[in-house]
C-alpha cells in the first residue's frame, strides 16, 4: 500500500488523491492483521528535522524499515543539504513468511532491499 503521506497535502504540497482519514486507516490495518493478510505499507518519512506522518500504534505490531532514499530534492531546491529517509512497514503476517535476518530492519539503502 502506498497512501499519501500525511502532511504532504498541506501548505501547497503535493496532494495525490487526497488525505486519508487516519483513524479509519488504522482500523483497516487492524482488520488486515486480524485476518492474517500480509502487506507492505509505505507510510511515513523524514528529511532533516521534519517528520511526515503520525506514528502508527505499536499495537499493530508492524516492523518498520527506514530506507535511505538519498538527498532530498525538495531540500536541494531550498538550498539545504538533507537526506530523505522513507519508511516501509511489514505486517505481522508478512514477517511470519520471510527471513528478516537477511536485511537490517533499522536502516537500509535502496539497493540493499534487493535480496537474492
Amino acid at each position: 500500500m502506498d497512501p499519501p503521506y500525511q502532511g504532504t497535502g498541506k501548505n501547497g504540497g503535493f496532494n495525490y488523491a487526497g488525505n486519508i482519514e487516519f483513524d479509519n486507516f488504522v482500523v483497516s490495518l487492524f482488520d488486515l492483521n486480524n485476518r492474517d493478510i500480509p502487506y507492505i505499507l509505505s507510510y511515513d518519512g523524514r528529511t532533516g528535522e521534519k517528520t511526515y506522518g503520525s506514528a502508527l500504534p505499536d499495537e499493530l505490531n508492524l516492523v518498520k524499515i527506514e530506507i535511505n532514499a538519498g538527498r532530498s530534492s525538495q531540500a536541494t531546491l531550498l538550498s539545504r543539504d538533507e537526506i530523505t529517509f522513507e519508511a516501509v512497514f511489514l505486517s505481522p503476517a508478512l514477517v511470519a513468511k520471510i527471513d528478516l535476518g537477511a536485511i537490517n530492519t533499522a536502516l537500509v539503502g535502496q539497493t540493499e532491499l534487493f535480496i537474492e
